[in-house]
Formats: C-alpha cells, sequence, structure tokens
C-alpha cells in the first residue's frame, strides 16, 4: 500500500462519518446474519480450545497411568511430574484462551479493532483500495 493510499484511508478515518456502513444502519437479515457466523465462529474457537486441554489432560493421565502401573515403569519422579503438569497445566492456558476468545467476541471498548463496526469499516477500505488497484491496472 503507498503513502498515498495510506493517507486516503487516514482521512476517511478522520472524518465524522466513515463513508462506509455501521452495524445498525445494516437490514436486520444482514446483522442477524452477521451474528450468526459470530456465533459459530466462537462456539468453534471454545470448542477447539477445550479439545485441546482435554487431549492434554488425557495424555497426562496416560504418562501417570503408565509411570505407575509399569508401562516403562521407573523410579524416577521426573514422568510423574511431566504427567500431573500435563494433566493440569492446559487448563490454565485454556482458561486465558478462552477469556481472549470472549474479549474478541464481544469487546468492552466499543471501538475495539475486533469489534463489529470497525471489522465492517476495515472490510471497506480493503474493497476500496482493491477498486481503486483494479481501475489503474485497467487504464494503465
Amino acid at each position: 500500500m503507498t503513502e498515498a493510499e495510506k493517507r486516503q484511508l487516514d482521512a476517511f478515518r478522520m472524518q465524522e462519518q466513515h463513508p462506509s456502513a455501521r452495524y445498525v444502519d445494516l437490514p436486520n437479515e444482514v446483522q442477524s446474519y452477521i451474528s450468526a457466523v459470530q456465533i459459530e465462529l466462537y462456539d468453534l474457537k471454545q470448542s477447539g480450545a477445550a479439545s485441546r486441554a482435554m487431549l492434554a489432560t488425557a495424555l497426562g493421565a496416560a504418562v501417570l497411568y503408565a509411570s505407575y502401573y509399569g508401562i516403562g515403569a521407573t523410579e524416577s519422579h521426573w514422568p510423574y511430574l511431566a504427567g500431573l503438569a500435563l494433566l493440569i497445566a492446559p487448563w490454565f492456558f485454556y482458561r486465558s484462551e478462552w477469556r481472549r476468545n470472549a474479549d474478541e467476541f464481544l469487546p468492552r471498548d466499543p471501538s475495539a479493532p475486533t469489534s463489529t463496526d470497525e471489522l465492517i469499516k476495515r472490510e471497506w477500505e480493503l474493497d476500496f483500495i482493491s477498486e481503486r488497484d483494479d481501475d489503474k491496472s485497467v487504464s494503465g
């Protein structure tokens, strides 16, 4: 992106009313569709995070079982500590990932870069630049 294009996009951002549509100005059907897609994405991210935590916990339980009941039985405490870490640690990571996903889905700050209005502005700006580039390539 050239400096002139960046300045033009900055000028759009400095206007009181951005040329793109706002979420509340969209038809109800479009708002419903956007909400459904956002909820589907949120659920997908949350289930992925939970699945990873459960898989790591199951691996930790398997390591503890194998260490205690004899598959590669050892007198060392390291396999037990590793199994315990795999049993507990994923849930701390899951908690932080859950919070990050929740904040992305429903940001506390309405001007956050992940808010729906901000994403609509970004998409409008990308479309504006790409159409402008297409016009240049056709005429040039």
